[in-house]
């Protein structure tokens, strides 16, 4: 508990000087703590430290941490990896955020089941920039026709779009990547605007434990932080 607050503490601060750094106020960046691999009762000692937005990858780790932490009732769960048709049923409407809407067959399932279910289902676009083939996403020059299918879905809302740069060490690196997704983000909020069902403004989901900072100073409103908070990860849950 005492190194997780610290590191919690740690994270938060790190947070509040790059928003300070680039002109921004902190309280407009959200923390997603990336529990995935580490238990229950992590995520609990994280939410009695004030954490409230928790990040998940796989379905089953997550539906038995749900139900574990079930008596916390303002806790938010962001599901940030790619989702089997097969499992979609089994999240939508029971998570805060989707941060990896990726695929037409996807959202096409997603909507279905949104729709069956009479709910509204929050979500980011995944934008491939780098288009790794062992990566998911569309490329930048489809996301105009991802957003219009998002746009055309009424139960789906778009909140914004969420990458996954290319692995490095240097965190600078990075930032071209993020440089990219945001001045993306601003060409197609100023196609959308007007446009039924359409963000006024568009929600940015990058940066991780290596390099949030960097993605905070190129305007970043969501960061995906886990081992910096929780340390390394046991192995995984499918």
């Amino acid at each position: 508990m005492v190194e997780l607050a610290a590191n919690l503490e740690a994270v938060r601060a790190a947070i509040a000087a790059a928003a300070a750094a680039a002109g921004r106020r902190a309280d407009e960046i959200t923390l997603v703590a990336v529990s995935k691999g580490h238990p229950a009762e992590a995520v609990r000692a994280a939410y009695a430290l004030g954490q409230r937005d928790f990040g998940e990858n796989y379905v089953q780790e997550w539906q038995e941490k749900a139900a574990q932490l079930a008596d916390l009732p303002d806790l938010r769960w962001h599901f940030l990896g790619h989702l089997q048709r097969n499992k979609i049923r089994h999240v939508i409407g029971h998570v805060a955020l989707l941060h990896a809407a990726d695929d037409m067959a996807g959202i096409d399932e997603m909507q279905r089941t949104a729709w069956s279910q009479n709910l509204q289902q929050d979500v980011l676009l995944q934008i491939n920039l780098a288009e790794e083939a062992q990566k998911r996403g569309c490329g930048e020059e489809d996301a105009e026709l991802f957003l219009d299918v998002l746009l055309r879905s009424p139960n789906l809302h778009l909140r914004g779009l969420m990458t996954l740069p290319p692995a490095d060490e240097e965190p600078e690196l990075t930032r071209v990547w993020f440089k990219r997704l945001r001045a993306l983000r601003d060409r197609l909020q100023v196609r959308l605007r007007g446009r039924p069902g359409a963000s006024t403004s568009l929600w940015l989901s990058m940066g991780m434990s290596g390099d949030f900072p960097v993605a905070i100073a190129e305007g970043a409103t969501h960061v995906r932080v886990g081992t910096a908070i929780f340390g390394a990860r046991t192995p995984k849950v499918r």
